[in-house]
């Protein structure tokens, strides 16, 4: 089950998506639908993780003109990291 239609690759795995990001600060995401578990990797090679995201939020974070603008304003901050 795909949900992203930008020209991103995407790859399923059950409810598991993993896309890469056309972004300055976002290099990929992972998804996984079941437990609304966000794994966001950033392109300095950090690592962020959000419980909770609505799979809505995911799929804005993906059709953004600017993903890293839309994490920074949606994401972070409003979800609880995941440790």
């Amino acid at each position: 089950m795909t949900f992203f239609t930008r020209n991103l690759r995407s790859q399923t795995a059950g409810c598991k998506v993993e896309t890469a990001v056309d972004s300055k600060l976002i290099e990929a995401i992972t998804y996984d639908e079941d437990s609304r578990h966000l794994r966001v990797y950033l392109t300095n090679g950090q690592r962020r993780e959000y419980e909770g995201v609505p799979k809505g939020v995911v799929v804005g974070l993906t059709m953004a003109e600017s993903p890293g603008n839309f994490y920074m304003k949606a994401i972070r901050g409003k979800y609880p990291p995941r440790p």
